[in-house]
């Protein structure tokens, strides 16, 4: 009766993470890291690349984790959804 009472949590917030990238295709990576994150040059852009794992962007919806996905992973990038 416990589990029934319990309701289903659904995500509805993503977080999109950058696991690792193709080091032929970092300067592309950089590069677009800068264009998809407001506020952001190139140095910090750079430096965003090389601390990966990290978290792209957080607390956001599934279609734009989808997209943000999509762009990043045509640039070399390795993503997880969490």
């Amino acid at each position: 009766d416990e589990e029934e009472a319990a309701p289903k949590k659904v995500q509805t917030s993503f977080a999109v993470k950058l696991v690792k990238f193709d080091d032929k295709q970092k300067v592309a990576l950089i590069k677009e890291i800068k264009n998809l994150l407001e506020g952001m040059n190139l140095v910090q852009a750079k430096k965003f690349v090389e601390s990966a794992p990290t978290i792209v962007k957080g607390d956001i919806g599934k279609d734009e984790a989808e997209k943000l996905k999509e762009a990043l992973v045509k640039v070399g990038a390795v993503i997880e959804i969490e």
